[in-house]
């Protein structure tokens, strides 16, 4: 089971880095992100949760 805030808690730290982005001129990053908000928003609390583990780190060379 998901922690109650954690849907809104990713959901605002995707919000933030696409504001970042936009405010960067990433139009690239900012259309992902915006996707990426859509996915949360429409996920159900389950991916939600295995979305945070999953997350894509880069990598060390």
């Amino acid at each position: 089971m998901a922690y109650p805030g954690k849907r809104e808690g990713l959901a605002q730290k995707v919000d933030t880095a696409a504001q970042e982005a936009e405010r960067l001129g990433l139009t690239t990053a900012t259309l992902i992100l915006r996707m990426a908000r859509l996915e949360i928003d429409r996920a159900e609390p389950e991916e939600v949760e295995s979305m945070t583990r999953n997350n894509l780190r880069s990598k060390p060379n």
